[in-house]
């Protein structure tokens, strides 16, 4: 009696276990049919030509997906999905043995057991190994190597759709991600799982805030200095004032324009204590998340830029002054306002000593660098200041630092005929002179050195006696690729991989520097320019 007691209870303990392993859960569902829905679009030779809604397919199969009840249940839902899509051709060209760079590729989903049934998952197999080739209705290559999103539907007043459009938003932007965002590898949180966290807080969304707020948080986990999402063509107004993470703390550590600074009694060194008595260290750990960075020190310096712009023109500010506190009331201004990027007045390059001279990358121009160089010609160092966005002249420039021509730039693109895989170009390489410097080179970068600054300053780190002085720069490399997301709200994320020659990523860790310096709350005080002033003991040994 006491035996088939014990063998019924097992025999029960093994159905309830059966069952619950074909159980599948809403939020698995969903996020099969999103990678189904994005795996078909960039894939499936007939969705590829663009011959299907392929929106109202995605609208029209969820609800059969919502109501499967297990994998065999779905699994027969996708495989008739699939077969009304038109036969495949057996692809002759797939099979190439290319060199690809392969740390974003990973479609072992197709054979997960617990969702798919093995006939399904031969279908899903077929269709990788005879994808579509060339063109894709939904995605082109740029001449640059990055993407572009093409034939997407326009959806308008679409600022808070209903669930089903909401979801589709959420799957249209994460295959995205998926399938040609070149650094998908480096997030700090795995971009399947990302998925998964997402569908509910964008599914259960209360409101168009909450919602937009959603979808800030799901752009955030690119770890990406260049993503951005915008909801609105209204542009926001800023302080005259660049807030940097010092010692901990919201800092006063730079200008848009020094007379704007001024007339509203901001000064280097100020630190930052509340916003409209709303505590800044409080409103920064409470925006974090929503706000994209490679890094952490530029993922904080760009909360503060979003806590202290807005639409309201006048602001007050609690500040610490040397020990003293004090509240101001400061005016916000459209960015134009402050001229940023057209400063006449700003120096190209000069003489800091009868051996050391110094460039402002900021203002040189093609045709100045040839006139420096020679205005420079008796000089044993130069210090080339990269802590700012320079014109796109690294190629011209390193001719006066180059003797030979020298590789700087591993680049992969993403690859349309094999999405989620990237290929290789060519190595970039530096110009080069006989007459080139033959003297020392220290290089200045920090955090405002982004984009286009850090790919300058891996060409220029190829000269021959070189030294790069200063703090972690942004970490964001590639061009850019906007596209908009579901609504027509504008996005954007770096479109191309960029590595040193020898592998090693430049995004997300910035770029290689061998001095630090970070700039210190007291340094501003007494308007010094710590990272300069130890270039210039560098360059006068």
């Amino acid at each position: 009696m006491k035996k088939t007691f014990v063998i019924l209870i097992l025999t029960i303990f093994s159905l309830n276990l059966l069952t619950a392993q074909q159980t599948i859960s809403e939020i698995e569902k969903l996020a099969s049919i999103g990678k189904i829905y994005g795996f078909l679009k960039y894939y499936h030779p007939e969705v590829g030509k663009g011959i299907y809604n392929w929106d109202d397919e995605f609208i029209k199969y969820l609800p059969k997906v919502l109501k499967a009840t297990d994998k065999n249940d779905l699994s027969a839902i996708y495989i008739d999905w699939i077969n009304n899509l038109g036969n495949i051709d057996v692809c002759k060209k797939c099979s190439s043995e290319e060199n690809y760079f392969d740390k974003n590729f990973d479609l072992s989903w197709l054979q997960n057991e617990n969702l798919f049934n093995d006939k399904l998952s031969s279908k899903l197999k077929f269709i990788e190994n005879n994808r579509i080739q060339k063109e894709n209705f939904y995605v082109e290559i740029q001449p640059v190597g990055n993407i572009k999103i093409t034939n997407e539907p326009q959806y308008k007043n679409f600022e808070f759709p209903n669930e089903e459009y909401r979801l589709l938003g959420l799957f249209k932007y994460w295959n995205i991600i998926e399938y040609f965002y070149p650094y998908k590898y480096m997030t700090d949180q795995n971009w399947d799982s990302v998925l998964r966290q997402m569908i509910p807080k964008i599914k259960n969304a209360k409101n168009q805030s909450d919602y937009q707020n959603k979808i800030k948080e799901l752009v955030a986990k690119l770890d990406d200095t260049h993503a951005w999402i915008s909801f609105s063509d209204e542009r926001p107004m800023y302080i005259p004032a660049k807030i940097s993470h010092i010692e901990n703390k919201a800092v006063v550590s730079g200008f848009y324009n020094d007379s704007i600074a001024n007339l509203n009694n901001l000064q280097l060194g100020d630190v930052i204590l509340k916003i409209n008595d709303l505590d800044v260290r409080t409103e920064k750990d409470k925006n974090l998340k929503y706000v994209a960075g490679s890094n952490k020190n530029i993922k904080t310096k760009n909360t503060y830029t979003k806590i202290f712009s807005g639409s309201e023109k006048e602001i007050n500010l609690t500040i610490d002054r040397q020990g003293q506190v004090e509240k101001i009331k400061v005016n916000r201004y459209d960015f134009n306002d402050f001229n940023y990027w057209d400063n006449s007045k700003a120096i190209k390059s000069k003489s800091v000593t009868d051996e050391v001279g110094y460039i402002n990358m900021a203002s040189v121009k093609g045709r100045d660098i040839e006139d420096i160089f020679k205005s420079f010609d008796t000089k044993k160092s130069i210090i080339i200041d990269l802590r700012n966005y320079p014109a796109f002249i690294y190629n011209r420039f390193s001719r006066y630092l180059n003797t030979e021509k020298k590789d700087f730039s591993k680049i992969y693109s993403p690859n349309i005929n094999y999405p989620s895989r990237f290929s290789y170009t060519d190595n970039l390489r530096t110009n080069s002179s006989k007459k080139a410097f033959k003297g020392r080179i220290i290089l200045l970068v920090n955090e405002e050195s982004l984009s286009r600054t850090e790919f300058t300053a891996m060409a220029f780190q190829t000269a021959d006696n070189i030294i790069t002085v200063g703090n972690q720069t942004a970490g964001a490399d590639g061009d850019v690729v906007v596209f908009e997301y579901l609504g027509g709200y504008r996005t954007a994320i770096s479109g191309n991989g960029i590595l040193y020659p020898d592998g090693s990523e430049t995004q997300r860790n910035g770029i290689r520097i061998d001095v630090e310096v970070k700039s210190t709350i007291n340094g501003l005080i007494n308007g010094r320019d710590e990272v300069l002033e130890k270039a210039i003991e560098l360059a006068s040994e």
